[in-house]
């Protein structure tokens, strides 16, 4: 147990409820899982040892997943091909990062800053984001009208929910609330490698950059972006954890369990509830919270 965390001060309660927390929001906007986790580890937790707060808070995000995407899976919200072609380029970014991320940001005083530039980065892109999906009616905004009505109905949400058409190393195409999207298979793979490289080096899940590579660029659906984001994000923290392990950094395995425990409550919860917000609400969820823990890391 390291000595920054004194269990009489923050018993087991704290870190099962951060979970929680962790895990609801992950599932339900498909990023800022770990930018939740890490910031609980070290402002809430009070760890100060930066290799071993990147592991720890990919341990929640991969947690997220397992429970997360089946749900997404039931309800026909979920990319496949596009989840494993991110996961795909995301294992080797994944070794990578971490990798570079021992040598290179392995102070506190390193990791803080480079972590709430990024954070806030993301954050400005969310919001650009946003204002274009208000300003516009085009095929994501169509079908995100369209799958809120039809679960306004109470009908099953497979009835307009993810059905691929196209398949070649070219171009997939799929459909989702009557409207059809496609992407190019060789970019989201060069894509998931960056975001896996970035996001390990980090300690982060990756989701706070494929949401973004998928609302912004790839223009889709947010009720789509979430269970892709997290099946790729499940893939490539396997990898990066295990790299972690590998080269020497230590878990704290009294912390875990009721971490782990409240991520996988908040992750079964995040997919039901994400039904009833309306598109806008997930993004501008997201951007609060990324600018919140920037601007604190930032200026501390």
């Amino acid at each position: 147990m390291p000595a920054d965390f004194d269990l009489n001060l923050a018993s087991a309660w704290l870190p099962l409820s951060w979970g929680v927390l962790v895990g609801f929001v992950f599932s339900l906007v498909g990023a800022a899982g770990g930018i939740l986790a890490s910031f609980g580890l070290i402002s809430v937790l009070g760890l100060s040892d930066a290799n071993q707060v990147k592991p720890m808070a990919q341990m929640l995000t991969l947690a997220t997943p397992l429970v997360a995407v089946p749900n997404y899976l039931r309800q026909c919200r979920l990319v496949f091909s596009l989840g494993l072609v991110l996961a795909a380029g995301g294992l080797l970014g994944a070794l990578v990062g971490s990798a570079l991320s021992v040598r290179y940001l392995s102070d506190m005083s390193s990791f803080k800053p480079v972590f709430a530039i990024l954070v806030l980065i993301i954050a400005v892109q969310l919001v650009w984001s946003l204002a274009r999906s208000q300003a516009g009616q085009g095929a994501s905004a169509r079908a995100a009208a369209a799958f809120e009505g039809l679960v306004a109905t109470g009908s099953a949400p497979c009835e307009i929910g993810v059905r691929h058409t196209i398949w070649s190393w070219r171009r997939i195409q799929f459909a989702f609330g009557g409207e059809m999207f496609d992407y190019s298979p060789v970019l989201a793979f060069a894509i998931g490698f960056c975001i896996a490289a970035l996001a390990s080096a980090l300690g982060v899940g990756g989701g706070f950059l494929l949401v973004p590579f998928m609302a912004m660029g790839l223009r889709l659906p947010m009720f789509v972006v979430a269970g892709t984001a997290a099946l790729a994000v499940f893939v490539s923290s396997s990898a990066s954890i295990a790299n972690y392990l590998a080269m020497g950094v230590r878990l704290n395995w009294e912390l875990l369990p009721p971490l782990l425990l409240g991520t996988l409550i908040g992750a079964y919860l995040g997919p039901y509830l994400s039904r009833y917000f309306r598109d806008s609400w997930l993004r501008g969820v997201l951007v609060v919270v990324l600018t919140g823990i920037g601007l604190k890391y930032l200026l501390a």
